[in-house]
């Protein structure tokens, strides 16, 4: 049952970021993407943790360092579907937002800035570990490092179509974790000396 819900999750958060993008608003997520945004943030966590746990099983400072760069790209995620929600509530437009930012520059870069390129940063992170530890096959691997890429350049761009690119992929190796999860296969050796 646990695994059933770990692969649940490693499914819903790609899932419902890919559905966020399609609703878009002229290259800014508005309020609607961004509360799909905030779910799939939320979504996401549980089976991520989970990936990291079997990652610390196997080299537990490498799982502990993930699991921190993990949680801090989720806080970006949170953040930034937060801000999101409010620039639509209160119909507040990017300059009068990114003003807005500007004038709290320490909140602004503990919140929004500094979080926020962690989420690809763990991607990097767990397609790293994942090659280094064994525990999935390259394409798994690889595609995580090309989402880590991806990512980022799609939502600094605002390029629509390399959004829904690096979605699709992002959704897909998610895919392939939670088939390996559902199998069983992600038990490492284990642990060794750090």
């Amino acid at each position: 049952m646990n695994n059933t819900l770990r692969a649940a999750s490693l499914l819903l958060g790609p899932l419902l970021t890919a559905v966020a993008t399609f609703f878009w608003e002229d290259t800014r997520h508005g309020l609607t993407a961004s509360v799909i945004g905030l779910y799939a943030t939320v979504a996401g966590v549980y089976g991520t943790l989970y990936l990291w746990d079997r990652l610390t099983a196997w080299k537990p400072w490498v799982g502990a360092t993930g699991l921190v760069i993990a949680l801090l790209g989720f806080l970006g995620g949170v953040a930034f579907s937060l801000q999101g929600v409010f620039e639509g509530l209160f119909d507040v437009s990017k300059t009068a937002s990114l003003d807005a930012a500007a004038a709290h520059p320490a909140a602004a870069n503990l919140v929004l800035w500094l979080p926020g390129p962690a989420y690809p940063l763990s991607l990097a992170a767990l397609a790293i570990a994942l090659a280094w530890s064994r525990l999935a096959p390259w394409p798994v691997w690889t595609g995580l490092l090309c989402s880590a890429v991806c990512f980022p350049l799609s939502r600094i761009t605002r390029t629509e179509w390399i959004a829904h690119v690096a979605d699709l992929l992002i959704l897909a190796v998610f895919a392939a974790l939670a088939l390996l999860v559902l199998r069983g296969r992600l038990d490492p050796a284990p642990a060794t000396t750090p």
